[in-house]
């Protein structure tokens, strides 16, 4: 079959499967760079896709400058390695390809890095820099300032991804119950609780704020289907304009050592509760992750956290407090 036809079947695959939109773009754009390097190289057909040829294009991603002029990443190389591994499986489940050319290849070795979250101070500058807008329009910069709160409160409080907040919707929030109803990976929906403390930010933003922002936008009937969070004319809030949102944060704040960005409050949220001693089930089920393995891939343990360990279960520790037990003095009499 004609690789491009196959990549095309590939993604209406996704589509009848309801895979997310973000998955499909990624996987129309990878496998599309995989094919025009297959082209190159003169390969235009599935049958003639060889073992040498999936390790080639892994060696071309290595040793090739990005767009930006710099390396590609390990991870960037390794996501590039999965979206053509879930192709190549595909055509030969599909028996497009007769004889599998998967079973002896390996994904290159992505090193383990460590990625700092934020402390409990960074949020404070976070939440502190979330003033935004025109100081000649003060109804319009209060309502801004508010629904960037709201934003960075439920980020940090219940973990949720970028596309997750702004694909809320006025229904997917149970102020009763504090609930907020997340569409998720996979096109799964669940139920993920916030906190007192972190709804009461988005509650102040949704009865004081959003309505003056939907105006804006030509809407004054609240429906059910309508988006959450606004913009500053009244419009959904997009991935791109959150990202947006945080690189001003970053600029604001002053913040350098780390990442500034939505999916780094997901990584405190995570780092934080498992250090505080929640289960590690709650927590997966509270990101949304099928496996515990991804849950942990999360934590990233502060010096300070690993140094408080480090002293209650030090083996020396652990020695001296047995020596403690047996010592003279540990009965009923003095010394």
């Amino acid at each position: 079959m004609d690789i491009q036809q196959a990549i095309k079947d590939y993604i209406t695959f996704h589509e009848v499967e309801n895979s997310s939109a973000y998955t499909i773009i990624n996987h129309r754009k990878q496998l599309g760079y995989f094919s025009a390097w297959l082209q190159e190289n003169g390969i235009t057909d599935t049958d003639a896709i060889r073992l040498s040829h999936l390790r080639g294009w892994m060696s071309y991603l290595q040793k090739t400058p990005a767009r930006h002029g710099g390396k590609h990443s390990d991870a960037t190389i390794y996501r590039y390695g999965m979206s053509m591994l879930a192709f190549l499986h595909w055509l030969e489940r599909e028996e497009v390809i007769a004889t599998p050319i998967t079973t002896r290849f390996r994904l290159p070795h992505v090193e383990q890095k460590f990625i700092p979250t934020y402390t409990s101070g960074d949020i404070e500058k976070l939440l502190d820099a979330c003033e935004e807008g025109d100081e000649a329009k003060p109804r319009l910069r209060k309502a801004l300032t508010a629904r960037n709160r709201a934003v960075v409160t439920i980020l940090v409080d219940a973990g949720l991804r970028r596309s997750e907040i702004v694909g809320l919707r006025l229904c997917d929030v149970d102020r009763e119950l504090r609930l907020l109803v997340v569409h998720r990976k996979g096109n799964k929906w669940q139920q993920v609780p916030v906190s007192r403390d972190g709804f009461r930010p988005l509650h102040e933003y949704l009865t004081k704020h959003r309505p003056y922002l939907a105006k804006l936008g030509g809407s004054t009937t609240a429906r059910k289907e309508d988006a959450v969070f606004l913009s500053a004319r009244g419009e959904p809030m997009t991935p791109e304009a959150l990202s947006l949102l945080f690189k001003r944060l970053k600029k604001r704040t002053g913040i350098s050592d780390k990442r500034v960005s939505a999916h780094n409050c997901r990584r405190y949220m995570a780092t934080t509760q498992l250090s505080a001693g929640r289960s590690p089930l709650d927590v997966q089920r509270q990101m949304g992750h099928t496996t515990l393995k991804m849950t942990n891939h999360y934590y990233s343990q502060t010096v300070e956290q690993l140094q408080r360990t480090q002293e209650m279960y030090s083996p020396l520790r652990v020695r001296k407090s047995e020596g403690e037990a047996n010592g003279d003095g540990s009965g009923y009499w003095d010394e």
